[in-house]
């Protein structure tokens, strides 16, 4: 694991300023160190789609030339002309059977398959990441900061409690982005299919039209989950943030009941009698007690 177990915050006389110990405010450092790298990283992919770098026309290998046309390159928004195929002419016949016992046939328009366009649609999943990962890029700037140089206990537990759950709306957006990548795959069974509904099979050619192809739509769900890794390691910091506000409230818990608050029952008094005749004593207090 990256970091150890997350150690118990020191204490203080100041309701509002204590310390956390510096493996703490180091981990916290370490955390936002990564986020950022992992949003510098996906702004550079997002922005190579958006800019259409990946132009499936110089591409030699199948699966390279797949992957761009599925996911990569949006012919419509990147201003490429896609040949389409000559439609299929229908043909009309006369419906006289000149007296015949003939069934007229009757027309009806050829059937074309319509694209899915995966492609288009990829591209505004990543305007959608874009917008979550520069906030959280801003975020985790703003996280770093804070927990390194601030000691106002509201402070810090405002910083963890929103760079949390911005850490949760980030891992949820890939994992539901990875479930949804993962059921293309039935669009994608073979490498014909990836050109028949991405409206690439006139302008493609391939070397085998009916290998499996289903690996990308696979390494794409993959892809949206960072690796796996880095996804667990995101999981693995939502842990710790949140161990750590756990420390923060447990602290802020033992300064509104002081320890006064849990001492035992206190002994009961020997009633006062205005009438003087009456005796009241418990069994054991004849003899003073010193």
């Amino acid at each position: 694991m990256i970091f150890e177990s997350v150690d118990t915050l020191m204490d203080s006389d100041d309701d509002h300023h204590f310390e956390l110990l510096p493996r703490d405010r180091n981990k916290c450092t370490l955390i936002a160190d990564v986020i950022i790298i992992q949003c510098v990283c996906v702004c550079v992919g997002a922005a190579t789609i958006l800019s259409c770098v990946w132009t499936p026309e110089y591409s030699t290998w199948d699966f390279d030339k797949l992957t761009r046309i599925m996911y990569l390159y949006d012919s419509e928004a990147c201003g490429y002309q896609l040949r389409k195929a000559k439609m299929i002419s229908n043909l009309q016949i006369s419906n006289d059977t000149f007296g015949l016992e003939v069934l007229p046939i009757r027309w009806q328009p050829a059937i074309t398959t319509v694209s899915t366009r995966l492609s288009a649609k990829t591209r505004k999943y990543i305007e959608l990441s874009l917008t979550f990962h520069v906030i959280w890029f801003f975020l985790a700037i703003a996280f770093r900061f804070i927990m390194k140089n601030n000691s106002d206990i509201r402070a810090l537990k405002f910083a963890l409690d929103v760079f949390f759950y911005s850490c949760v709306i980030i891992v949820g957006f890939d994992f539901s982005m990875a479930i949804v990548y993962v059921t293309h795959i039935k669009q994608s069974l073979t490498k014909g299919m990836i050109l028949r509904y991405s409206g690439w099979n006139i302008d493609l050619k391939l070397n085998n039209y009916d290998h499996f192809a289903g690996w990308l739509p696979i390494l794409a769900s993959v892809c949206w989950l960072r690796g796996i890794v880095f996804f667990m390691i995101n999981l693995y910091f939502c842990k710790v943030i949140r161990i750590i506000l756990r420390k923060i409230r447990r602290k802020e818990f033992r300064k509104k009941w002081p320890v006064d608050q849990y001492n035992p029952f206190p002994e009961p008094q020997q009633l006062q009698f205005v009438d003087n005749s009456i005796l009241v004593y418990r069994l054991g207090e004849r003899k003073p007690q010193i």
